[in-house]
């Protein structure tokens, strides 16, 4: 889902600065209802979604712009909160970086943003700038071999929320896409064609986000009644371990395929093992990746992926975290809706055609594709 493009607030020179008493008088508000909105107080005092949108819009129109030195020093607050997350080469946490730091943004806040690379000595600096009083908050990627320490971070108190996946047993917020329901979207998509035999790609299991893809494919599948003729674990969800083990399951299975590829790397990786093999999609082999690949649609093999809203997945963390900050009581678990992308059609390209002309025939109707290539209507002339 694509954020809106950032407001550009006028700037008139020589007139004194936008107040929160001006904002309060064009709106019919309180000057004490308008301070605690600007400075991210609304959730404890219980203003209303409607108020807080009136306020930040009206605010942003006329360029309101905090002191921020005077605020932080005043309230001992440095208003900046800090996200920590996996890989921002990777679109889905550049994604979700980029709806942080708009929602950030929009409460006042300024949001430093760091890549973790698997380092667990990333992630405890990343705490230690809370530990510090540098930010506010954290909103974190829990990363392998980290869990301990936001066990620890949360028993000393420190205010963070969890994205995209939950230290087990950890009582702390934590914003993910729900992945199960993917895995049931693209299966679904997949089952279109009953004779297709289906197969799974994904990622290590001790990996949630992979054990959630993988329950949602299985109960599906329980649901549906049917069997899936391979389900593969790759030790590590790469584009070399999936394109490898695609070529060896074309090598194992016979006849059209419905493969179900459950993530970005793996969907990469599954599409060059098909090419190798001198197979086409969606003809001989039906694919559904998760996640969105960029270009998707003028790929020359028309893919359909399961979408996440990263850019909510963002905005949702940094909600979160700013109600723990002003004290209020947050959801334990936020799941956010995914969405499927079709690109290909119900019917394959090969059997699509094989019907058209079939019609064509029974109407009596000349076939185009023979025409074309004969130099008749189907094909491109110039006109005298």
């Amino acid at each position: 889902m694509n954020d809106p493009p950032d407001p550009d607030p006028p700037h008139v020179p020589g007139l004194r600065p936008i107040r929160m008493k001006d904002i309060a008088e064009q709106l019919g508000l309180s000057q004490t209802t308008v301070s605690h909105v600007l400075t991210g107080k609304h959730a404890k005092f219980r203003i209303s979604a409607a108020t807080v949108e009136r306020v930040w819009a009206l605010a942003q129109k006329l360029g309101y712009r905090t002191n921020a030195m005077a605020q932080a020093f005043r309230e001992q607050k440095s208003y900046a909160i800090s996200l920590a997350v996996e890989d921002l080469s990777n679109p889905f946490w550049a994604g979700i970086a980029v709806g942080a730091e708009r929602e950030a943004e929009l409460h006042g806040y300024t949001l430093v943003v760091s890549h973790l690379a698997g380092n667990t000595g990333r992630l405890r600096r990343a705490l230690q700038l809370v530990h510090e009083s540098r930010v506010d908050g954290l909103i974190v990627s829990p990363i392998s071999g980290g869990d301990c320490d936001l066990i620890a971070a949360h028993e000393q108190g420190l205010p963070f929320v969890q994205i995209d996946r939950a230290v087990p047993d950890l009582d702390v917020a934590c914003v993910r896409t729900d992945h199960a329901a993917g895995s049931v979207l693209a299966l679904r998509h997949l089952l279109r064609h009953e004779d297709r035999s289906l197969v799974y790609i994904g990622g290590p299991l001790d990996i949630a986000t992979y054990r959630h893809r993988l329950d949602g494919f299985q109960a599906e599948l329980t649901r549906s009644g049917v069997t899936a003729a391979a389900i593969e674990e790759l030790k590590e969800a790469t584009p070399e371990a999936a394109e490898a083990r695609m070529v060896e399951l074309l090598q194992r299975l016979r006849g059209p395929l419905a493969v179900y590829a459950a993530n970005f790397c793996t969907t990469v990786g599954t599409l060059r093992g098909i090419r190798a093999a001198g197979l086409s999609v969606p003809d001989e082999i039906d694919v559904v990746g998760f996640d969105d690949i960029l270009m998707a649609d003028l790929l020359r093999y028309p893919v359909a992926t399961v979408d996440q809203d990263v850019g909510g997945i963002g905005r949702e963390a940094v909600r979160l975290l700013l109600q723990r900050l002003a004290g209020a009581e947050v959801a334990r678990e936020v799941l956010l809706p995914p969405r499927l992308t079709a690109r290909t059609s119900d019917v394959p390209r090969s059997e699509g055609r094989a019907r058209a002309r079939r019609a064509r025939r029974a109407d009596g109707s000349p076939d185009p594709s023979r025409q074309s290539r004969s130099g008749g209507p189907g094909k491109n002339k110039k006109s005298n």
